[in-house]
């Protein structure tokens, strides 16, 4: 009864970083060797694969709701029939699944999971939006990021970044989607960033946009800069920073 309790919590949690699309989450839910295989395509082998798998759908999605309707489990092994909804540029999407999943009771992570999508549903309607949007100009998807900025949600921002994204400002670098959400939580909880404002925004080509912007901070000192950003299959994978200090 007590591996019972462990597979099913250990599957709720994995389901809940899911929804959350917190993607350190999703990984602290998975066994470094985790496996996921959407039948009858290839499985992802290891946890990076898995993450590299659920990114897309997460990342581009609004909002994420896996609904279970029934499971069952038995040992370290549980069946999971769901319906997983995703919302995409104001639509939802709802796919129905079956999932076999497998947890390591040492660990307490998902170490492997069989999923048997509604393909078909997922041809027609999902596999087509997703295409859509990692096929935005530069300009869009940049400004798209600078409207998360402004509702102050570090997942919502750290959203629009690719898994191997880099910012880089002064002499500090941030590398990877992880690093890039704990940043943006670090940052949001700075009450000077509700005075930043974009004097414009400038598409250099068709991967690339500049932005400039200013930034009130404490007392009357205004700071300035102009931001470089590199866009690849509708995310940004990098963003320089450059400062000018006591701009008039």
């Amino acid at each position: 009864m007590e591996i019972e309790s462990i597979t099913r919590e250990a599957i709720e949690t994995l389901l809940e970083a899911i929804e959350s699309r917190d993607l350190r989450s999703v990984r602290r839910a998975l066994h470094p060797t985790a496996s996921w295989q959407n039948v009858p395509h290839p499985a992802a082998e290891g946890r990076e694969a898995v993450i590299a798998l659920l990114d897309g759908i997460l990342c581009f999605s609004e909002r994420v709701q896996w609904d279970v309707l029934r499971t069952s489990v038995d040992g370290t092994s549980a069946s999971v029939e769901r319906v997983d909804r995703f919302w995409l540029q104001g639509d939802e999407y709802a796919v129905a699944c079956h999932g076999i999943f497998s947890v390591d009771i040492a660990t307490r992570t998902v170490i492997s999971v069989r999923d048997y999508v509604d393909v078909g549903e997922w041809r027609q309607r999902v596999s087509p939006m997703l295409s859509k949007m990692a096929s935005r100009p530069s300009l869009d998807v940049v400004s798209a990021h600078l409207e998360a900025i402004k509702t102050g949600v570090p997942l919502t921002v750290a959203a629009h970044y690719a898994l191997d994204a880099t910012i880089e400002c002064s002499a500090s670098k941030v590398v990877g989607w992880d690093g890039i959400a704990d940043y943006y939580a670090a940052v949001g909880t700075q009450p000077e960033l509700r005075t930043l404002a974009w004097d414009f925004v400038e598409s250099k080509g068709r991967d690339a946009v500049a932005v400039d912007w200013r930034l009130s901070a404490v007392g009357d000192t205004m700071r300035s800069g102009r931001d470089h950003y590199e866009v690849r299959d509708g995310r940004i994978i990098y963003l320089m920073t450059t400062l000018q200090l006591n701009a008039p």
